[in-house]
């Protein structure tokens, strides 16, 4: 039988109309299969939100150490206490964060009944000590101490202990007598905002510039309210 122009024409829509049917089930198959992975990425994502705390930071500004980054950047380990042997910066500055005594840490606040504010956890504090062949330096800044408050620094034989009664005694340069510049001692009061700098310079070395000693602070009353290891 003869094929007609009519029932070429209608072959062709035909032909038209079910290509055009396969190819819109195909988009809408991938287009249910993009929501579905975009749902599953949420949920994992909502469930990382959730194990974290309120008050958990994540990213390079991330400081609790009790939580975990879900997310770009890293959570910074806070913990004054992680490091057993701490050592000076470069330029040999030594800095740490006040707070209770712990085996490695650089400084310790003593509280007492009336001077426990003195030295506020978190405080911190800055220390270098230079020598010539002549003499000895030591610079000691501060933050976050009480304001307008007068302290004592004074080297210590030997590092901070967890009892501020079981501190070294004060170090004398030997065959110096009863000279008042045979220890190291520096006298400061803070400024409204807690900060202070303080340097001392005294006329003889210290052996191996103060290593393994520490410097003690107290109060007006002598009372021992801090202490700073030189590692």
């Amino acid at each position: 039988m003869e094929s007609t122009p009519e029932r070429t024409a209608g072959r062709r829509i035909l032909f038209l109309l079910t290509a055009l049917t396969a190819f819109s089930l195909f988009l809408t198959a991938c287009s249910n299969a993009g929501n579905e992975e975009d749902t599953a990425n949420n949920a994992t994502s909502s469930a990382a939100a959730s194990t974290l705390s309120s008050d958990c930071q994540t990213g390079p500004e991330a400081t609790s150490s009790s939580c975990e980054a879900a997310g770009p950047g890293t959570t910074v380990n806070a913990d004054r206490c992680a490091a057993p042997s701490p050592t000076p910066l470069e330029g040999g500055v030594i800095e740490g964060a006040f707070g209770p005594w712990c085996e490695g840490a650089v400084a310790t606040a003593y509280p007492t009944s009336d001077t426990g504010g003195l030295i506020p956890e978190g405080a911190e504090t800055e220390l270098r000590i230079t020598e010539t062949d002549m003499d000895t330096t030591v610079e000691m800044q501060v933050q976050d101490f009480a304001a307008s408050t007068a302290y004592t620094g004074m080297l210590h034989e030997g590092p901070c202990t967890e009892n501020p009664g079981e501190l070294g005694p004060q170090y004398v340069h030997p065959g110096s007598g009863d000279n008042p510049n045979a220890t190291v001692t520096l006298d400061f009061t803070t400024e409204s905002d807690g900060s202070a700098d303080t340097t001392v310079t005294v006329p003889f070395q210290v052996p191996n510039q103060a290593k393994g000693n520490s410097i003690i602070l107290t109060d007006q009353q002598m009372a021992v309210v801090g202490c700073v290891n030189i590692p």
